[in-house]
């Protein structure tokens, strides 16, 4: 049964908020000039979205596991 949780789906948006800041703050420090908040939004929204594929990617990948060794 595939289960769906709305705290791991609307967890996008909300991780993305969160990490603003501090995405800010370091490239702040890497350019030394203040960072629009959009690049920021950017920046975290990209690193979000890399970690969300990269655990769909290991799941899907135990999941053809499981079902491998199902068979």
């Amino acid at each position: 049964m595939n289960q769906t949780s709305a705290v791991v789906t609307g967890g996008v948006a909300i991780s993305t908020a969160t990490l603003m800041p501090a995405v800010e703050w370091v490239l702040g420090l890497v350019f030394h000039v203040p960072v629009p908040p959009s690049v920021s939004s950017l920046v975290a929204g990209v690193l979000v979205a890399a970690v969300h594929a990269g655990i769909n990617a290991v799941k899907a990948r135990s999941e053809a596991k499981a079902a491998a060794a199902a068979q």
